[in-house]
């Protein structure tokens, strides 16, 4: 009959500590889910950059790009920069994630940053160009129809890390403005402003 005493507290502890144990099984981390955006910056001519900070979350305007750090991603046409390498000098890069869900793509990759690079853009009956760009982003669209072409989203999904480090993800939708002017990019995107690798938006 003691033993029997003995038993009853010790099994009464070990049920005790099973729900306890079970309970903490259920209490999860909580991770932060980003707000995302959409925004269409007129990058239209042909001569000068239109440059996006996303920590503002807007155009920004800046005097020589190959100094400031000021911007993150320049847009002129078609072509695309990043705020580092041969564009800028701040820490950007750019990881192609393909045409993946724009929700699916949760952190940021830890390597295989794309940085800048002196690109050569060609098309057959124009004249070639010359750029500072971003090789990740170059081919970012199909071409489509005769002259002049029809420019068409691939949807590809990039995280661009930004010119202090941190990091965004986003998608270029369009292209054109609802008059069907060229050079009117518009994207979506979400910013990771604690510099973590957490870029879930869903």
């Amino acid at each position: 009959m003691k033993l029997k005493g003995v038993l009853k507290p010790a099994l009464a502890f070990s049920l005790f500590l099973a729900l306890l144990w079970g309970c903490a099984e259920e209490v999860k981390e909580e991770v932060e889910v980003l707000p995302v955006f959409q925004y269409t910056i007129d990058a239209s001519s042909g001569e000068e950059w239109a440059y996006f900070n996303f920590s503002l979350g807007s155009r920004v305007t800046i005097s020589d790009p190959t100094t400031s750090t000021e911007w993150d991603i320049g847009f002129q046409r078609f072509r695309i920069k990043v705020n580092c390498g041969t564009s800028g000098p701040g820490k950007g890069g750019v990881v192609n994630m393909g045409a993946v869900d724009f929700d699916s793509v949760t952190t940021a990759p830890t390597e295989g940053y794309v940085v800048d690079e002196m690109l050569k853009w060609e098309h057959p009956g124009m004249p070639p160009i010359e750029y500072s760009g971003n090789p990740a982003m170059k081919d970012w669209y199909e071409v489509k129809g005769g002259m002049p072409p029809l420019l068409i989203s691939k949807k590809e999904v990039f995280v661009v890390r930004t010119a202090d480090g941190k990091y965004a993800k986003m998608q270029i939708l369009d292209y054109y403005d609802e008059e069907g002017r060229g050079g009117f990019i518009t994207f979506k995107y979400a910013y990771q402003p604690e510099g973590t690798a957490n870029l879930r938006t869903k």
